[in-house]
């Protein structure tokens, strides 16, 4: 009786250097329970992604290393996952280009994110740089070639990618119509991340945005940055018909809201229930409040900040092991782009053993 196949598991990671609370929970928390299933995880470094918003060089490499010394800092193994550079697997770039042959333009141009710089570019004109480039636009085409290339059974993704899960399927599918059953039709499952307001009060935490609170924060910067978060000493009543009602967090206001959604994954129960009594009981708390959670962030970044500049965790280390998993990603890669040349008419690469 033959071996079951393992399902594979896809998910993209942009480079962005330091990471932070809004990274961790709704990507990398959920990337360390992947690792307890019975499953073939692939990880890549989305790097040409990245370049779809660089208007000047940047140092995308150096940010890439940044970030996974992170991600093994906060427990991803890179023994139970196969982690890799999309730049490293140059097969991508030909795949998208087969896969763009049968990919009609408007069906990229109701991607959601294309239309929403399209948006942005009609209310402010003179926005510099390119942002309404051929890489945008192309952009579902691309991912659609970095889920089919490692043949992937699943790809997780928070609801703002599902489009383009469903996107990757139809191109596949319609590739498949017109030159036979070559390419894997994956499935979204959806990942419920938890999207993390920012800690200027806003809906999201972002990088570009500057609100972030940092998984390599030490104690002192975690405080000030807790110390800026806006408060305001009139509280909003209480939504008494939530299904979660612990959380009450959308009927706070923003500032106040983001420090009692940090609280709740941070401490221990009872603490976040004491301080949500006297959030009821109109209290004076916010300093208390503020010098509480800083201490619960020292506690959680500690080890990640250890770990990060353990020896053993150095840019030599990440520099080969990207380099060992993109020798183990290539001949899946390749099998699938050859498989699609043949099917196309192309025939098999001459240059390529």
């Amino acid at each position: 009786m033959s071996e079951k196949k393992r399902p594979v598991i896809l998910s993209g990671i942009r480079p962005t250097g330091r990471l932070h609370y809004g990274n961790y929970f709704g990507a990398i928390y959920h990337f360390l329970r992947l690792q307890e299933q019975e499953a073939e995880r692939y990880y890549f470094i989305a790097d040409y992604h990245a370049l779809t918003t660089i208007t000047e060089p940047k140092g995308i490499f150096e940010q890439t290393l940044d970030m996974l010394r992170t991600y093994i800092a906060c427990g991803l193994d890179p023994a139970k996952s196969i982690v890799y550079r999309q730049s490293d697997l140059p097969c991508t770039a030909e795949l998208t280009l087969l896969l763009g042959m049968i990919t009609n333009i408007g069906h990229l141009e109701r991607g959601t994110t294309y239309k929403d710089k399209f948006s942005q570019l009609e209310d402010n004109p003179k926005v510099e740089g390119n942002p309404l480039s051929y890489g945008l636009l192309g952009y579902p085409v691309l991912m659609a070639a970095d889920i089919l290339i490692v043949r992937a059974d699943q790809v997780p993704v928070g609801d703002d990618q599902r489009q383009h899960v469903e996107m990757a399927c139809d191109i596949a599918q319609k590739f498949n119509s017109r030159f036979g059953e070559v390419l894997h039709i994956p499935e979204a499952v959806s990942r419920n991340a938890l999207r993390l307001p920012g800690l200027d009060g806003s809906s999201k935490m972002g990088k570009s945005d500057n609100n972030t609170l940092d998984l390599l924060d030490d104690p002192k910067t975690a405080l000030k940055k807790i110390q800026g978060v806006p408060t305001t000493t009139d509280p909003l009543p209480l939504d008494t018909d939530s299904n979660e009602p612990e959380m009450v967090i959308p009927k706070m206001p923003p500032g106040v809201g983001v420090l009692y959604r940090l609280l709740h994954l941070l401490a221990p129960e009872d603490v976040y229930l004491d301080f949500l009594g006297k959030y009821r009981r109109g209290e004076k708390f916010y300093g208390m409040l503020k010098k509480t959670l800083a201490q619960y962030v020292a506690e959680f970044n500690a080890p990640i900040i250890e770990k990060f500049h353990a020896p053993e965790n150095s840019d030599d280390f990440i520099k080969d092991f990207l380099r060992d998993n993109a020798k183990k990603v290539t001949p899946v890669a390749l099998e699938t782009v050859e498989g699609c040349r043949e099917a196309i008419g192309i025939g098999h690469s001459l240059y390529r053993a």
